[in-house]
């Protein structure tokens, strides 16, 4: 029995709800209406029905100054019944194999917790690798809501909770300019806005004259105190993106944020590398698509680099494993065995993990 377009896209709506159940039905709708397409959507079927699924979403990624496409794996997911029979891992593999002839270079997923992170890591799951880490800095509630190039013009700073395409305007022009950031199409970053507000989350807008200088997304989180034998909820804040031009509107953003929180502490999420910053926890993994195409352009990038080295037991995509030389920015295949012999992953790691990577709004966040 052959299962429509509609009843694959239920069948995997369905799929989701059983596997993430805490995900509301308002997301499963912004979700299912405003990022999924039958193309994006790869699913595992048997007797006509849907008993695994994932979405590949495209993006493009900003790397050391270029755009290069990659694609972001979502909602992987197997119905409880059919797990433990390599549905996933088999839809995993189509969905690297659907990256690789759509042009993508690296792959991105985010793992739900340590034991997916296992999961992923595994060769027969795509040998991903942790390539970018996160950290959580305090932010201090100071800050006055002046212009720094007029002081005694005032900057508006509040709450909007309708958003135009001046947002998006603003974003496009100043946002994922990062040396290491996914950028987010239009679609991308109003589902990505909507899911900040539909947890309750703050979109927090500074205008000048009514035009738009910078924005952050802010939301209040319980946090758990102890006090001898009794327990208490109190909450701090979390600046999960913050944009601006300028440094003395990006405290106005933190400091506005404190007030419409009434929050007494304030964390800001960003990127950072792997080593060398206490705190820091693992976040996004990565693994490299098409080693060809990548070190081709790494050899463009980087003209003086030389580097000798082996891919090996890439299980969803074989034509990577093989021997690579970049010599004066070329790129050879060669039969001579490196010293260095790693996976998709482990490349991806050699010129991400030592970046601060940024992923932002993306909604497995």
């Amino acid at each position: 029995m052959l299962l429509t377009p509609e009843e694959i896209k239920q069948q995997t709506r369905q799929l989701w709800h059983t596997c993430f159940p805490n995900d509301s039905e308002d997301f499963l709708d912004l979700y299912f209406e405003d990022r999924y397409t039958d193309q994006r959507n790869v699913t595992i079927r048997k007797n006509a029905k849907v008993v695994a699924a994932t979405q590949v979403l495209p993006f493009k990624f900003h790397f050391a100054g270029h755009f290069i496409p990659v694609g972001y794996v979502s909602g992987l997911c197997t119905a409880p019944k059919q797990r433990g029979k390599g549905y996933a891992t088999q839809a995993l593999k189509e969905a690297h194999r659907k990256m690789y002839d759509e042009g993508a270079l690296i792959s991105f997923l985010i793992p739900g917790d340590e034991h997916l992170r296992k999961f992923y890591e595994s060769e027969d799951h795509g040998a991903y690798y942790t390539a970018t880490h996160r950290l959580a800095i305090d932010v201090t509630p100071d800050g006055t809501i002046k212009s720094k190039s007029n002081p005694n013009l005032k900057i508006d700073i509040q709450a909007e909770y309708e958003w135009g395409r001046d947002l998006w305007t603003y974003y496009n022009t100043f946002g994922g300019r990062h040396p290491y950031e996914i950028k987010l199409d239009e679609d991308a970053f109003f589902a990505a806005i909507q899911t900040h507000d539909l947890n309750d989350g703050l979109v927090i807008v500074a205008r000048r004259r009514g035009k738009i200088v910078g924005f952050c997304l802010a939301i209040r989180e319980g946090k758990p105190l102890k006090s001898g034998k009794r327990s208490a909820k109190t909450f701090q804040g979390c600046i999960r993106f913050l944009l601006t031009t300028d440094e003395q509107i990006m405290q106005q953003l933190q400091a506005r944020a404190f007030q419409l929180l009434d929050v007494k502490e304030m964390v800001m999420v960003g990127g950072c590398p792997a080593r060398g910053f206490k705190g820091a926890e693992p976040y996004a993994m990565a693994r490299i698509i098409n080693v060809e195409k990548f070190l081709t352009f790494i050899g463009r990038l980087y003209p003086g680099l030389q580097l000798h080295v082996g891919i090996q037991n890439d299980h969803d995509i074989p034509e990577n494993n093989g021997f690579y030389q970049l010599i004066d920015g070329r790129l050879h295949i060669t039969d001579q065995k490196p010293d260095s012999i790693t996976t998709p992953g482990g490349l991806a790691a050699v010129f991400l993990a030592a970046q601060p990577v940024l992923m932002p709004m993306l909604l497995d966040d």
